[in-house]
């Protein structure tokens, strides 16, 4: 299970005045303990008072839509925070894994659970207490890792639900439950087991589960949320969060996530551009139809219009109550934005010029002459294009391809408006770049910003080495 922090939209504005000093936090269950030791340490490094709430994300969730006054959100799945960018009470606009969580079957009798779970198949105990699976993600996870075993039918009738992990842990402490699904870092300090017996549910769940964005709110712009956001990254947090048990997620993975990611999106992006933007170049540099100029002008704005108002005016389109959102809802493909595919079609958009001009050049200087050869020879419009145009134009295909490619790369506007900086669905290399300065990890920004720059010397180097232009006589 991979917790994410998540910045949740407040439908009820606080007052600065009353609450300069205050960032209010709403605090999965399992991270009660290890959120407790953060906040004074944060308070003192940065001034601000933590106000933390402790409970169900699901609860969380409810309060949020209904106007809750969080700032932040440190959610125990991502499906709550993606939910509420979805539904308009949050907007994504940046994340990371801050920790990663395991659930454990616990008992506060040394003897009762062995290093396999061999207990929960054995009918000697009268409950077994786990966190209420639709309102907490742990208690979702109980019971995908009670089917995984075969024994979630048998295991029903002995249910104790919980609203949340924390009161799961205190049925088990208390002794009115015998076991209990909780989280590893309410039973461990130091990564030692406190009391009792244990054993790690982890290897019998996906080894992924689902990724959480972060979202941004209203209180952004005092800073506090973002400070808080970049504390949670820091040395001291992630010294606190380890302690605890949790897992986190090595930097240069996710370095490696963001490069991969980036790969992928140039790539789709490119074979994308070059299937819809080759018939659009050859209209332009054929046609003398009076929509020439209109289409032009259209094709090359992404050029002179910056990206983040061709990425604002995406997301308009893309949401629930833009058109394109709504035919993609009633088309049973739900919303685009924040989502790898909602990438795909925002950097289709961006980088479109960069390979539509290359390729009108391209079959600009072809010119008549071969094309009505080709005629006089019998052969029809289609297939003079694929036999005589297109080889004629591959320089202009081979520069289109490169341009395209990279442009693709280099974006950041059309990301950061849609995207949602999602690690593994929709963080690129230059929002992960961002990341890690506003995080101030500034070696792992120095190691992305020295991977796009070696990138564009290379795609400049292959640009004036395969197209090096007319040759001086």
């Amino acid at each position: 299970m991979k917790l994410r922090i998540a910045f949740s939209l407040a439908a009820l504005a606080l007052s600065a005045a009353a609450h300069a000093d205050e960032v209010q936090v709403a605090v999965a269950a399992n991270f009660t303990a290890p959120m407790r030791q953060i906040a004074p340490v944060f308070e003192q490094a940065t001034g601000h008072k933590v106000v933390a709430s402790f409970g169900g994300t699901g609860k969380f969730y409810a309060q949020i839509k209904n106007g809750a006054p969080f700032e932040i959100l440190l959610s125990a799945d991502d499906e709550t925070p993606t939910k509420l960018a979805r539904e308009g009470a949050a907007v994504a606009a940046s994340q990371f894994t801050y920790a990663r969580g395991k659930l454990v079957l616990w008992s506060a009798n040394e003897a009762i659970v062995d290093d396999k779970g061999e207990v929960l198949k054995q009918a000697g105990f009268d409950h077994i207490a786990l966190a209420n699976p639709k309102l907490a993600p742990y208690g979702a996870a109980a019971v995908e890792a009670m089917k995984a075993l075969g024994v979630l039918d048998s295991l029903a009738p002995k249910f104790v639900t919980a609203e949340n992990i924390g009161q799961t842990f205190q049925f088990v402490k208390s002794g009115n439950a015998l076991l209990g699904f909780v989280a590893l870092s309410q039973v461990t300090r130091d990564n030692k087991l406190t009391e009792g017996s244990a054993w790690c549910c982890r290897p019998i769940l996906p080894a992924d589960q689902a990724r959480m964005p972060s979202c941004s709110t209203r209180a952004w712009a005092s800073r506090r949320p973002r400070r808080s956001w970049k504390f949670l990254r820091g040395d001291q947090a992630r010294a606190v969060i380890r302690a605890y048990g949790y897992d986190l997620q090595p930097m240069f993975d996710a370095d490696l996530q963001a490069i991969w990611l980036t790969v992928r999106l140039a790539g789709l992006t490119t074979l994308v551009l070059l299937v819809v933007g080759t018939p659009i170049a050859w209209w332009l540099a054929r046609t003398g139809s009076r929509w020439r100029g209109p289409v032009g002008a259209v094709v090359a704005l992404p050029i002179v219009l910056p990206p983040a108002v061709l990425g604002f005016y995406l997301l308009l389109l893309m949401g629930p109550h833009g058109p394109v959102g709504q035919f993609t809802q009633w088309a049973g493909i739900g919303l685009l934005p924040f989502t790898f595919w909602g990438l795909v079609v925002g950097s289709v958009c961006y980088s479109l010029p960069f390979v539509v001009q290359p390729l009108q050049n391209a079959f600009e200087a072809v010119g008549d002459r071969p094309l009505e050869v080709a005629a006089t020879l019998g052969a029809r419009p289609l297939d003079a294009f694929f036999s005589v145009a297109v080889p004629l134009a591959k320089p202009g295909f081979l520069t289109a391809s490169i341009l395209g490619f990279a442009h693709t790369v280099g974006e950041f506007g059309v990301v950061l408006m849609i995207g949602g900086n999602i690690p593994g669905k929709t963080e690129v290399v230059s929002m992960a770049i961002y990341n890690r300065v506003e995080a101030m990890e500034y070696a792992h920004a120095h190691a992305l910003a020295g991977v796009l720059l070696v990138f564009s010397f290379l795609v400049l180097l292959a640009l004036y080495t395969l197209n090096p232009g007319r040759k001086r006589p």
